[in-house]
């Protein structure tokens, strides 16, 4: 006992940094509303929404639960965060972004198009007196007069084909129920 200790201690030996937590459901998340159910699987993409501010929202990967609590881990972070069931107004899941963010989307690819089209040109067309570097920019302008407006339309068809994906699970009395 002293050398596992001694190991942990050191550094030799690494415990797995999640908790252990028997109550977890290994299945999923199971939500029911008049005798149907449903499961969003563990590692599935869900936002979650506070049932005192509808706009509080988390994101990220459902990774179980436990007694009292969803645990989710969000997009770029090591770490779980525990969300309560009381505190739970909806569950997302699929897409759920809007279709503003597709379009914004859609004129960044459509200005970064531009300016790569314009700096390429700029860079075959330099010349002595780094003239290519006025080209460059002049000719990333020209381009973005397409691109961006292009980029916009494909961001917003995505968001329209995007709107059907997204499912709603408002949780409470007379509506889905986490079941335990």
């Amino acid at each position: 006992m002293t050398l596992i200790i001694t190991l942990i201690e050191t550094g030799l030996f690494q415990l797995e940094p999640q908790p252990l937590i028997a109550q977890e459901e290994e299945t999923g998340l199971i939500l029911e509303k008049d005798g149907e159910q449903v499961l969003i699987p563990l590692e599935e993409w869900v936002v979650v929404s506070s049932a005192y501010e509808p706009s509080n929202t988390v994101g990220g990967l459902y990774m179980g639960m436990t007694v009292d609590a969803l645990r989710i881990q969000e997009k770029g972070e090591s770490f779980e965060r525990e969300i309560t069931m009381d505190e739970i107004g909806s569950i997302f899941t699929g897409k759920t972004k809007s279709t503003k963010e597709y379009v914004w989307g859609g004129v960044k690819l459509g200005g970064l198009i531009a300016a790569t089209g314009g700096l390429i040109v700029g860079i075959t067309c330099l010349g002595p007196n780094f003239d290519g570097l006025l080209i460059s920019a002049e000719m990333g302008f020209i381009y973005s007069i397409f691109t961006v407006p292009a980029g916009a339309l494909i961001g917003y068809i995505r968001g329209q084909v995007a709107q059907g994906n997204a499912v709603e699970y408002v949780i409470g009395d007379g509506e889905w129920v986490i079941v335990k």
